[in-house]
């Protein structure tokens, strides 16, 4: 995670596919940019809270 002046990233690492986070959370997890690890947004209000922890869980599993 990362605050900066543009909002907060969020790295989901240890993916294999770098389309995955576009495709399984990008539609559902609100107003965001999602690239190949990472889930960027400006405030809390824009996303939602829940898809992004199923987001990070995922990365924690996919990596072990």
């Amino acid at each position: 995670m990362s605050a900066n002046t543009s909002g907060i990233s969020v790295y989901v690492l240890g993916l294999d596919d770098k389309t995955f986070l576009q495709r399984t959370y990008g539609e559902t997890i609100g107003k965001v940019s999602v690239t190949g690890y990472c889930i960027r947004f400006k405030r809390l209000a824009d996303i939602d809270a829940d898809v992004l922890q199923a987001a990070i869980r995922h990365g924690m599993t996919a990596s072990a």
